[in-house]
């Protein structure tokens, strides 16, 4: 019984520093969604840091999923080209949101988020990564995403 719990509890220091790492797309967000009327001066600013933070962070995704395929054998089959190959979609990803910048730059993003989360839930069910991951994943994707798209609807953007 200890054992399943164990496999299954996020470890504490996942969590706590999951959940600061979204200080900054809280921050941000919430400046350029809300903060434009007080201060439009710093949006563009604002706009620049989320996009870069968000491009970052979707870009270590792909890292947690290219670490998870090294951390298995490898035998070169097409269970690794797929593993390797899709961690690296998250950076492109990151790459597109960050040069489309601005409202586009920010749904690519949220997309991106998504379809990341859908990939990881999917390795968790396949038994390529621990249980804990699919909860801790859900619960930031979710405010990332809600951050990002709240930025792109509520933000003085063009």
């Amino acid at each position: 019984m200890t054992a399943a719990i164990s496999q299954r509890a996020i470890p504490f220091p996942a969590l706590a520093l999951g959940v600061a790492g979204l200080i900054p797309v809280m921050a941000t967000a919430l400046q350029v969604a809300a903060g434009w009327p007080l201060s439009p001066r710093m949006t563009g600013p604002a706009l620049y840091n989320l996009t870069l933070y968000a491009g970052v962070i979707l870009s270590f995704l792909g890292g947690v999923q290219w670490g998870l395929a090294l951390a298995q054998s490898s035998t070169g089959d097409a269970r690794d080209w797929r593993r390797y190959g899709i961690s690296v979609l998250p950076s492109l990803m990151a790459w597109a949101g960050l040069w489309l910048a601005a409202r586009n730059g920010l749904l690519i993003l949220a997309v991106s988020f998504v379809a990341s989360l859908a990939y990881d839930l999917w390795t968790v069910r396949l038994g390529e990564a621990p249980a804990w991951y699919a909860r801790l994943r859900i619960g930031l994707t979710a405010v990332v995403v809600s951050a990002l798209l709240a930025a792109a609807m509520f933000g003085p953007l063009s």
